[in-house]
């Protein structure tokens, strides 16, 4: 879309959205993140190439999340859920972040605040998870799995617990798991993850609880994540800024939000939840000068948006499209590496091969 200022017809905004129809029986969607761990970045075109199999397509989607750029470089500022499981729930005065979200149904939604519980029921106690994933604190107790990467990557100074859901049992962001432990560490650390398998790590207080545990015993995980204080299930999100929520049940934010001009990537849905919006606007050029936060939700809610989140913006905004790879003219020059970023995605029938009609 070729976009001009309503008062001068002059200054030119370019825009790429894309729609994409939740009903759709063969199209989902799914987060990648850079290299496929929570540290670590890749460009957009990138996740979607590597992710892509003969009967999963990544052929369309943007970077997510703003994220960290020294140190522990892709690590992303909020919220981080991957196919049901979290894959980071950061420390709290983040988790507030607002959300770009799929739910377990496959539609839309966002959360302009949200909340995470995550416990550990054992036979005579119930224990708090603090976080999933990155780093163990003293006396604190951590999930850790996959998405972390190939281990833990904890010090000695602690107990680690591999468990593994049972059978019939599967990953959610709300509801009950039972697992079994299969395997018990006691000042081991960096214990190794692999993707039937989760760890529960524990420092302290927590280690001598989980000390308690044999291989073989059972326990229950209980996991709750609310939006706006409603119970929801969680399927892929990406969090957001600390800025107020751009568009919010079809109204657009008229003050908190990012007063400056920007090249931008937002995320957002349809009052029904059935088309999904990503919308990326090119900026810090001659030709077009980027936008506000409160334009980016005024064009989304033009084309059909009822609430909507700001992702990371700048050299960092991109609109992948297979096999054309980025659409959009990248204010750094080229396709900037990011720590995630959001996809639809085509489940190839692998048994209907019927031409039904040409």
């Amino acid at each position: 879309l070729r976009l001009f200022r309503a008062d001068n017809g002059k200054e030119r905004l370019d825009v790429f959205l894309l729609a994409v129809d939740t009903r759709n029986p063969y199209v989902d969607f799914e987060q990648v993140l850079g290299k496929g761990q929570i540290i670590g970045t890749e460009t957009p075109s990138k996740m979607a190439i590597r992710s892509t199999t003969d009967s999963k397509i990544f052929f369309a989607g943007t970077n997510g999340d703003f994220f960290v750029t020294q140190g522990d470089v892709g690590l992303p500022t909020s919220t981080t859920i991957i196919n049901d499981e979290y894959a980071y729930t950061p420390i709290a005065n983040r988790t507030a972040r607002r959300l770009g979200a799929v739910d377990a149904d496959g539609k839309g939604i966002t959360a302009n605040q949200h909340s995470i519980v995550m416990n550990l029921v054992l036979a005579d106690t119930t224990l708090e998870i603090k976080h999933a994933n990155y780093l163990r604190k003293d006396n604190e107790l951590v999930l850790y799995n996959v998405h972390n990467g190939a281990t833990t990557a904890t010090d000695a100074y602690g107990t680690e617990v591999e468990i593994q859901l049972l059978d019939g049992e599967k990953w959610q962001t709300t509801g009950t798991m039972k697992a079994k432990v299969t395997k018990v560490e006691s000042q081991v650390g960096s214990m190794p993850l692999d993707k039937s398998h989760a760890v529960l790590s524990g420092h302290g207080t927590m280690a001598a609880e989980l000390n308690k545990l044999k291989v073989g015993d059972e326990i229950t995980l209980d996991f709750e994540i609310k939006f706006e204080g409603e119970v929801v299930n969680v399927a892929q999100a990406i969090g957001s800024d600390n800025y107020t929520q751009i568009l919010m049940d079809g109204v657009v934010a008229q003050s908190g939000y990012w007063d400056e001009l920007h090249p931008r990537t937002a995320f957002g849905a349809s009052f029904t939840r059935d088309t999904v919006f990503m919308l990326v606007v090119d900026g810090r050029s001659a030709i077009s000068a980027g936008c506000t936060t409160k334009v980016l939700a005024e064009i989304l809610q033009h084309y059909g948006a009822y609430n909507a989140v700001n992702w990371d913006g700048g050299g960092s905004s991109c609109l992948y499209v297979r096999p054309h790879g980025q659409m959009n003219n990248g204010s750094d020059g080229n396709e900037r590496a990011c720590g995630n970023g959001m996809f639809a995605v085509a489940n190839v029938p692998e048994t209907d091969n019927t031409v039904v009609k040409i």
